[in-house]
């Protein structure tokens, strides 16, 4: 035996006991079926109040299976068509103009264009058709929905009333493109929450619209809840997030242009500027700065030749420090004056790999095969650097091809 169809007044009954009581949760709130404005019925209306004197207005269309014309998608034939036609005939006049194209209205251009013309109708008809446009077609619930003044609307139908899945997800994106919400009642008489709609105009006062105004405003401006809807919270929070997306991305091309018109926003530790920063005790300062001249001239530090380093394949090197002769010069006294031996110097021209230019690689003399044993050799130096407490500046591996 078939179930019996869920009709209109259940579907509207069921709304009418649940929709504040489980999704708005307002006291005091003025709920009833029926209820007339100047020109329409609607089917449930429930109020209460948002703030001080604002009262807020919901309306809800309810549907069900001897009603699903109403709930189908009407496309206008007439207006796809023309829809069609002018945007094909702007986008040919539109591309003729940055192509410079000139038509000359000989029989080839004629029916090249003819031809054009038809092809690309039929085309764009049969997109702006898949896209659904709310301008070029309509549901007949949601255009009533339109004619009911209040902040903000439902549509409410059976879980029977429609039964292609297609239509249904049609009118979810239907309700969804236009604001409006969408529930769904069940067999056993609970309501679903499908589509939420979009909160309209918050503090206008739709109540005014109603035969009932004064008992309503009686009922529900009495110890009131204030307050958002549960639809304009998540409006705020959908809100916020955008600007805070926005905020972001704004941040983020600043931040680009800054770096590219003023320089690093995070400094550079292979710039010129980067200086050895590390307190040094005094007598290895001292020493330091005595020694700076004669060592860096010895070991070619801020020197361009790269006869010291003989790359035939690629291999890499353990670097402790990449700096500037100043500071290349004070670091190699630092680790000489420590019992680091050997270290080598060269510019990072050399190296034929990432580091910038311009720069003096401080390495430990020993050219290694494969990325592991470099890495292993300098895990080794920077545990010996920590026991002689002086302090690691880079210390890692670094790749060096062979020069061409």
């Amino acid at each position: 035996m078939p179930k019996p169809v869920l009709s209109e007044k259940y579907v509207q009954n069921t709304v009418a006991e649940r929709l504040n009581q489980e999704y708005y949760r307002r006291k005091p709130a003025y709920i009833d079926t029926e209820v007339y404005t100047s020109l329409k019925r609607a089917d449930v209306l429930l109020a209460f109040m948002r703030a001080r004197k604002r009262p807020y207005v919901v309306v809800v269309e309810a549907k069900s299976r001897s009603t699903i014309h109403q709930l189908k998608l009407r496309e206008n034939p007439d207006r796809i068509r023309w829809a069609g036609r002018l945007t094909t005939v702007a986008l040919i006049v539109g591309l003729s103009f940055i192509l410079g194209y000139q038509w000359y209205f000989n029989a080839l251009n004629t029916l090249l264009l003819l031809g054009l013309f038809i092809v690309s109708t039929s085309l764009i008809t049969a997109i702006i058709s898949r896209l659904e446009l709310g301008i070029l077609a309509s549901i007949r619930a949601i255009e009533q929905l339109s004619r009911y003044p209040a902040n903000e609307k439902w549509i409410a139908i059976g879980e029977d009333s429609i039964v292609q899945p297609s239509e249904y997800q049609r009118l979810r994106r239907q309700c969804r493109k236009n604001g409006v919400g969408l529930l769904v009642v069940t067999r056993r008489g609970k309501m679903r929450v499908r589509e939420i709609p979009s909160p309209r105009h918050t503090f206008n006062n739709y109540l005014t619209s109603y035969g009932k105004e004064a008992t309503i405003l009686n009922i529900i401006d009495t110890k009131p809840d204030y307050g958002p809807t549960p639809p304009e919270r998540r409006k705020s929070r959908r809100q916020i997030l955008n600007a805070l997306l926005l905020v972001g991305l704004v941040g983020f091309l600043g931040l680009l242009t800054y770096e590219e018109n003023y320089g690093s926003v995070i400094p550079d530790p292979f710039e010129d500027n980067y200086a050895f920063t590390q307190e040094l005790p005094g007598d290895l300062h001292d020493a330091a700065n005595e020694a700076v001249g004669a060592d860096a001239g010895a070991n070619g530090v801020g020197e361009a030749g790269c006869s010291g380093l003989v790359i035939s394949q690629r291999s890499f090197l353990v670097v402790d420090a990449l700096l500037n002769d100043q500071n290349a010069g004070e670091r190699l006294a630092v680790l000489r004056r420590a019992g680091i031996t050997p270290v080598a110097t060269v510019s990072t021209d050399c190296l034929n790999s990432w580091p910038a230019s311009g720069r003096q690689a401080l390495y430990t003399d020993t050219i290694y095969a494969t990325r592991p044993a470099a890495k292993a050799a300098a895990a080794a130096y920077r545990t010996q650097l920590e026991a002689l407490g002086v302090p690691v500046l880079f210390g890692k591996p670094v790749k060096v091809r062979p020069r061409n």
